[in-house]
């Protein structure tokens, strides 16, 4: 008989929610595993059966080796991760993981050039797709970029998420000053030339098969997103933007990536051309959109894991919404713009809005958040970057 046993690892992390439901819905027995006993993806109705591993934070062999334990013992047609630390991690032991289960990630090597933003940026820079005027420490010193940059600028972490790390500094003495402290945290980092946030921000999510041919792709804005000065989407929107998706394709196959890639745009005002961010080499919180919008990204890695041939998802609808209330309370307290933002800050109902985590046919998880976020707040560290 056929196994239709999958594992979702990483299921404190909200993307875990729509790979369990996604997954769940195509007839498979879905377990989750987590470092947190109290987690939106344990609390989730489709979930079978959970696993605890040691946090990652905490060590990494301890992490992995559970994690090799739990699958090792189980039977699983594949394994699914959330979170940039734990997807990082499985991806640099795949083959390790791939003894005993499938796990739709591409190679480390091809992994990196995601992950660490300097290449990413360097890479589509030279694939002729639009990118932020970027500069590079370890090329040329912090000291001579100090000298050469119109001011405001961008300071980024080359491997961060959340927006963590990003700093705009509008000084020679301040972009010193920043270098040095964001680097001391976060590790090396590049500098960017500032585009105003005026411009909008857009995800574009692209599949690409073993040959390097897209099969599925979906595009959506961020109209809102916290911290209001640049961050995480807390609303979404489908929409239409074929140059956008041409560049992203671009970019991807320029790097080799098989399976999912997120990449993140923004259009300069100034030019009026999308320019690249950054490319997340995750499954990513928004890509519940897709799925509301017809294109199931979680099933179609599933099959990409197997090595079956995937239908090719190109169309999907517009104008579908998504929100992630809990963080647009932030958004509403911080921004300026609580009162004209568009959509209404106040629109909570409509055929064609969902929310990220919470969900009338599944309640668990809004509970779990709740739960984890009231006692993350004990936490300084933690109270302090949710409360930027």
């Amino acid at each position: 008989m056929e196994n239709r046993r999958v594992l979702v690892v990483g299921a404190e992390e909200n993307p875990s929610l729509c790979i369990i439901e996604s997954l769940a819905r195509q007839g498979m027995e879905v377990c989750a595993a987590s470092h947190k006993r109290v987690c939106v993806g344990f609390f989730s109705r489709f979930v079978s059966r959970r696993f605890l591993y040691p946090s990652w934070a905490l060590g990494e062999e301890a992490f992995l080796a559970r994690i090799i334990e739990i699958i090792s013992r189980q039977r699983f047609e594949a394994v699914f991760v959330a979170g940039e630390q734990p997807s990082f991690i499985l991806c640099k032991h795949k083959k390790e993981i791939e003894r005993y289960s499938k796990i739709p990630t591409p190679d480390f090597a091809t992994y990196m050039k995601c992950r660490d933003k300097s290449v990413t940026m360097k890479l589509a820079a030279a694939s002729g797709v639009p990118v932020p005027r970027s500069y590079f420490p370890e090329e040329t010193g912090i000291d001579q970029i100090s000298r050469q940059v119109e001011y405001p600028v961008v300071i980024k972490p080359n491997s961060s998420n959340g927006a963590r790390g990003i700093e705009y500094p509008s000084s020679a003495g301040e972009l010193l000053e920043a270098y040095q402290r964001v680097s001391s945290i976060y590790g090396p980092c590049h500098v960017q030339e500032y585009i105003p946030h005026s411009g909008m921000q857009y995800k574009a999510e692209v599949l690409l098969d073993g040959s390097l041919k897209v099969k599925a792709w979906c595009l959506y804005n961020k109209p809102r997103y916290y911290p209001p000065t640049g961050g995480s989407s807390t609303v979404n929107c489908t929409v239409e933007r074929q140059d956008i998706l041409d560049y992203a394709v671009r970019i991807l196959k320029q790097i080799g990536w098989v399976g999912l890639g997120d990449c993140d745009f923004i259009l300069d005002p100034r030019d009026n051309i999308p320019k690249l961010m950054e490319i997340n080499p995750r499954i990513t919180r928004s890509i519940k959109i897709c799925m509301l919008a017809g294109v199931d990204f979680p099933f179609l890695l599933y099959k990409l894991a197997r090595g079956e041939e995937l239908p090719d998802t190109l169309i999907y609808k517009k104008d579908i919404y998504l929100r992630y209330l809990f963080s647009d309370i932030f958004w509403f307290f911080k921004s300026p713009e609580r009162f004209r933002a568009k959509p209404n800050f106040f629109w909570f109902f409509g055929k064609n809005l969902r929310d990220e985590v919470i969900s009338f046919k599944d309640p668990g998880p809004a509970l779990a958040y709740l739960l984890s976020s009231a006692a993350a707040l004990f936490n300084k560290k933690e109270r302090e970057f949710r409360l930027r």
